[in-house]
């Protein structure tokens, strides 16, 4: 029997009752995805370990699996991306984003596995931009709701040494792409605020001043303690996030190693209100 436990009013939810390793049935399937959209990020414990062929095949259960441009530990399968490190600062997980949205079509989610926990620390935060979007005056939405702004790899890499090592040429190999402030689910039909410290440069149609003072704020905004659920790793446990609704960051609190593996779900351009009304 399958079970689905909220963690927060905000977001995340516990799924008991689906082995990963195993047969994933259509119902399966449909209850992981109805749960998704209800609560953004979702954990699978008591996991078997999924060697890189099973974590690809339950990765396209819930649909096609991206190609890692990057993969700074590299393996047979392209879809799969290692992240293995002894501390997590200077890695950019440390701040609140989402994965990749400097690409025109970022991931759709992101399914990921602990294969190894540090001694201490090591957790990982994901925050609602849902539940920051709906949090906003009705003022503040209705101005917010027209706006675009440009998303690039060169915010983070200009202030990481590790990104930039990481990357190397292909840093440049990535032109920026524009993106609506706010993102209109394509399933539920939900707002969600669609900008991130890792990526998101500047707002366009706005002067350079007022769009570092909205971003900043926004920023710092969408990480409030009350959009946000903390996730303590055990070996093997799974989380899967909707990329398009949850923020994420990783606590960079750990000096011994952690290592962790993901799969990535293709995903499509994000609409605003103003491109679908």
């Amino acid at each position: 029997m399958i079970e689905v436990r909220k963690l927060t009013g905000a977001i995340g939810a516990e799924i008991a009752g689906i082995d990963l390793a195993g047969e994933i049935s259509d119902e399966a399937v449909t209850t992981v995805m109805d749960a998704l959209h209800d609560n953004y990020v979702v954990f699978f414990r008591n996991q078997k370990p999924l060697s890189e062929e099973e974590h690809i095949r339950a990765g396209r259960r819930f649909g096609v699996l991206d190609k890692s441009e990057v993969q700074p530990k590299p393996t047979a399968h392209p879809e799969i991306l290692i992240l293995d490190q002894m501390t997590g600062k200077g890695q950019g997980a440390e701040l609140f984003h989402r994965d990749r949205t400097f690409l025109e079509n970022p991931p759709l989610g992101s399914i990921l596995q602990c294969m190894k926990k540090p001694d201490i620390g090591g957790d990982t935060c994901w925050a609602s931009s849902v539940a920051a979007y709906e949090a906003l005056s009705k003022p503040m939405q209705e101005f917010i709701d027209g706006l675009y702004a440009t998303h690039s790899i060169q915010r983070l890499a200009s202030r990481s040494q590790v990104v930039r090592d990481t990357l190397g040429d292909k840093i440049h190999s990535w032109p920026s792409a524009v993106h609506p402030l706010v993102e209109v689910h394509p399933v539920t039909g939900r707002k969600a605020l669609n900008v991130n410290a890792n990526w998101t440069t500047a707002i366009e149609g706005v002067s350079a001043d007022e769009s570092e003072m909205l971003l900043n704020f926004l920023f710092e905004y969408s990480k409030r303690p009350e959009f946000q659920v903390r996730f303590q790793w055990n070996l093997n446990d799974v989380a899967f996030w909707d990329n398009r609704t949850a923020l994420h960051c990783a606590i960079a609190d750990y000096d011994t190693r952690r290592i962790m593996k993901r799969v990535a779900l293709s995903g499509h351009k994000p609409k605003g209100p103003r491109d679908i009304n």
